[in-house]
């Protein structure tokens, strides 16, 4: 039986803060279908790190649910950025993340991924594993707020240091 499909357009600016004092802060514009099964959507939007580059942002997004509530899923983001100073493709997959409803307006989830990236401009291919989890917040109809803590380079679990470490903040507005 086929599942409805709606489709979803939104504005976000998320805001990557790591512990070592790097960041990297991104705004633009998705649009997607979704339907119980999962999503696809395409986003695009402008970036910076604030201290030498600035950079435009094509993702392409991926989710497939395991089940019709979307607790379970698995996902995948293809990230192109393509900056001033840099340029780089990104493909994070996950294949188990949990989004867990806690009431009407709030929700958990937690994403333990693998990360592959190229460097386009030192011909370079690095790989990660890692997780974010978080919190997200409904704010009237059409804002949502997500609050999460990252852990990169599980892969190196004895090294701690702040450029492993990072707080995440996501606005979102639905159309």
């Amino acid at each position: 039986m086929p599942y409805p499909v709606t489709f979803k357009s939104s504005a976000s600016l998320n805001t990557y803060q790591n512990f070592d004092g790097s960041n990297l802060t991104i705004g633009g514009l998705e649009e997607g279908a979704a339907s119980k099964r999962g999503y696809a959507g395409a986003f695009i939007g402008v970036g910076t790190d604030f201290n030498s580059d600035a950079m435009l942002v094509i993702d392409l997004k991926g989710k497939m649910n395991y089940d019709d509530n979307g607790i379970l899923n698995q996902n995948l983001r293809v990230r192109n950025t393509i900056g001033l100073n840099s340029s780089a493709t990104q493909i994070r997959y996950s294949p188990l993340s949990v989004e867990v409803p806690l009431n009407k307006n709030l929700s958990f989830y937690a994403n333990p991924h693998y990360s592959g990236k190229y460097d386009y401009r030192n011909d370079k291919w690095t790989n990660s594993a890692g997780i974010f989890a978080g919190f997200t917040q409904k704010i009237g109809k059409n804002t949502s707020v997500s609050i999460e803590a990252q852990r990169y380079n599980l892969q190196d679990i004895n090294d701690n240091s702040g450029k492993n470490w990072g707080i995440n903040a996501i606005v979102s507005y639905n159309f």
